[in-house]
């Protein structure tokens, strides 16, 4: 196998096959290519068989792209080699060992955070609740997720617990797993089943995980239990780009893996995305933070040029400014689809939308409503549910009278009952149950099942559409954006048609499993030609030619709650860090002196985050090259005319320090530590006083 094409470092991780191995890859560095020709040496130069192999991504895309690379390099079949996210192997694992809990079938239905939501909303309905239902779904999946429950009182924690357990026995019930479920019940099956592990232990003989840092507690206790035996434990990430602490991200698996597995550490420094311009600011701003492994990252490409700086007076000329830039840029020959705007706050967003119109610049936001998310489409995917697996209640229940059918709730209740005494599924249980509007829709159902081997997928969504009313609804009520996206569901078909193996019902059962795990980055498309818009968490693992990181302002980057917290503060130096990183050749960074902000305008400090960079390396009005050299305080303190200004500190009698992050008239609001929380206070009140 020719490995010519690494550099030294990704060649000594690529051979390094024996005990654990830590690779701290640096943004850029190539970390995807040293996973794929890793997995292709143990298969071609080793011999070892790839279903021994278990490799481990963070997005269903990236499983799919290795997969792809590995069977090119390769020249093999690769389909049983164990390439995938955690939450697809639990499932995968679930669908063959489940039965060990003697509570579940292996026809398991996996539903989305909406679908649990409307469960725990269901069982609210008739309770006086204090909590509100996101709240529970949160807390559920904090604690499913083995982690430690925030502080509740006596009446919220008896709420929870009696809403879990009614939400799990409804899952039970109904045979339902949520996304959590699929390492829950994993780990559960591992940890109880000494036979079940002591397999799974013999047949990964290697295993590989990438970008580690963002792993959980349970996908470390996962990964340990999967390599109890062998200690083929191969991990690639970067310290600096653990960014996701909120979804339950615990960087101390790093430290942890290190102490338990003492393993070989290799580094790898040398981007092939960005300029060393742009790797100079990103080494600035990450080497305030501590860590276990010391980065610097470098390339053999491009010096570059300097960041562009700018500092508008407002919001609005803030995005008049960006808006003239990237006129600019493509009239030097970038396409919009080479720019990327990047914002700490989703709220950023609507200065550039509404401008970005006016100014007919092609945009797409990224978080907004996915298609799999939109109640027709969802509509559509539970008949097909329902077609392939006559037991499933959960999507009976959602289409039965979708569209309006008059089989209303308590007809469905006394169904459920029935079916109940019977032991069978409401839908096996119509044809004894006697009524003829259900009867009416068994009949139908049954219609469509015959069908699903007979037609193309895309032409059976015409049927289910049409025999099922569905498309008359959408067309009565002239919901043309719902109607085309139903109708987009054929193109999927296709797709499915000739990306999946086996009968009509195997290739939909098996995209149907891939479509419930999915996650946000499986839905950004690169190919339209239009700016990016989204968040600095939606970026990573993305690159851009042009990026702007707009209101680098204290306040909102690094966030206010982080001004008391070394780890959160460290968290958002990382989280710019990814920012930068995903700049190839240009990098601006933007700022409001005045931000107008949920109603309120507040004067904004420039971001420590652009003063930690050398100056050199920034390109800046006259009037703002100072600006690296001057401390959040002393600016304010330049501007101080007695006045109680946003960014002064303050000291409380009662409530200690505190930093001010509004300013509304007479009233601030104050950032006081933890315990105490944010406040809003008299500017003029005598326990106050400025430090």
């Amino acid at each position: 196998m020719d490995l010519s094409i690494l550099n030294p470092n990704q060649k000594e991780a690529v051979i390094t096959t024996e005990g654990a191995v830590m690779v701290m890859a640096g943004a850029g560095s190539g970390k995807t290519r040293v996973l794929t020709y890793r997995l292709a040496y143990l298969v071609s130069e080793l011999g070892i068989h790839p279903s021994n192999i278990l490799a481990v991504t963070f997005t269903n895309k990236a499983a799919r792209e290795m997969k792809e690379r590995i069977s090119n390099l390769i020249c093999d079949d690769v389909s049983k080699m164990w390439v995938s996210t955690f939450h697809s192997f639990g499932a995968r694992f679930l669908r063959r060992e489940i039965k060990a809990l003697g509570k579940y079938r292996n026809d398991f239905i996996i539903i989305d955070d909406d679908d649990s939501l409307k469960i725990i909303k269901s069982h609210m309905k008739d309770r006086d609740c204090f909590m509100k239902p996101k709240d529970v779904l949160n807390l559920i999946s904090i604690v499913k997720n083995d982690e430690a429950l925030p502080e509740l009182d006596e009446f919220e924690r008896k709420e929870f617990k009696e809403l879990f357990a009614l939400y799990q026995e409804h899952l039970l019930k109904e045979n339902l797993l949520d996304f959590d479920d699929l390492l829950l019940l994993t780990v559960q099956i591992l940890e109880e089943n000494p036979l079940i592990l002591e397999r799974y232990n013999h047949q990964f003989n290697y295993i590989m995980i990438d970008e580690f840092q963002d792993t959980n507690k349970i996908q470390y206790k996962l990964i340990q239990l999967l390599s109890t035996i062998n200690k083929n434990v191969f991990i690639v990430g970067d310290i600096n780009q653990s960014i996701y602490s909120f979804r339950g991200a615990r960087v101390e698996n790093v430290y942890n893996f290190k102490k338990k597995y003492d393993p070989k550490i290799i580094k790898l420094e040398q981007n092939y995305r960005s300029t060393q311009t742009i790797l100079a600011i990103a080494n600035d701003v990450i080497s305030r933070n501590s860590s276990c492994v010391k980065m610097e990252l470098f390339t053999d490409g491009e010096h570059g040029e300097k960041a562009e700086f700018f500092q508008a007076d407002s919001n609005y000329g803030e995005t008049l400014y960006i808006i003239k830039e990237i006129n600019k840029l493509i009239k030097q020959g970038y396409e919009y689809k080479d720019i990327a705007i990047l914002y700490r706050l989703n709220s950023l967003s609507l200065n550039f939308e509404n401008e970005f119109v006016k100014a007919n610049i092609p945009y797409v936001i990224y978080g907004g409503v996915g298609y799999f998310e939109r109640k027709e489409v969802k509509d559509v995917i539970a008949y097909l549910r329902l077609l392939l697996n006559c037991k499933d209640d959960f999507s009976f229940k959602r289409i039965v009278n979708e569209p309006k059918r008059k089989i209303g709730d308590k007809l469905v209740a006394n169904l459920t009952q029935y079916a109940v005494s019977l032991g069978v599924s409401l839908y096996e249980a119509i044809p004894e149950f006697g009524n003829r509007l259900l009867f009416d829709f068994y009949n139908m159902i049954e219609s469509l099942k015959e069908k699903l081997n007979q037609l193309n997928l895309d032409d059976l969504i015409d049927v289910v559409l049409n025999d099922t009313g569905y498309l008359l609804m959408l067309k009565n009520n002239e919901e043309e954006d719902r109607i085309d996206n139903v109708m987009e569901l054929k193109s999927i078909m296709k797709d499915i048609m000739e990306s999946y193996d086996g009968e009509n019902a195997e290739k939909l059962g098996a995209f149907l499993q891939d479509l419930a795990l999915k996650t946000d980055v499986d839905n950004i498309k690169e190919g339209d030609n239009c700016v990016k818009l989204m968040s600095f968490h939606q970026a990573k693992g993305l690159e851009y030619k042009v990026v702007f990181m707009v209101a680098m302002e204290q306040g909102i980057f690094p966030a206010t709650k982080s001004l008391y917290s070394t780890t959160e503060m460290e968290e958002e130096r990382r989280v710019c860090y990814v920012g930068i990183t995903r700049a190839m050749e240009k990098l601006y960074l933007t700022s409001a002196k005045i931000r107008r902000l949920y109603g309120h305008d507040n004067y904004s400090p420039i971001s420590e985050f652009v003063k930690d960079i050398n100056q050199k390396y920034i390109n800046q009005p006259n009037h703002l090259r100072a600006v690296g050299k001057m401390t959040y305080d002393n600016k304010e303190r330049q501007r101080d005319d007695g006045k109680l200004k946003l960014g002064d500190k303050i000291s409380h009698k009662i409530f200690g320090d505190g930093i001010i992050v509004k300013v509304d008239g007479n009233n601030i609001t104050v950032a006081f530590k933890k315990e105490y929380g944010i406040k809003v206070l008299l500017a003029n009140h005598p326990s106050i006083t400025r430090k």
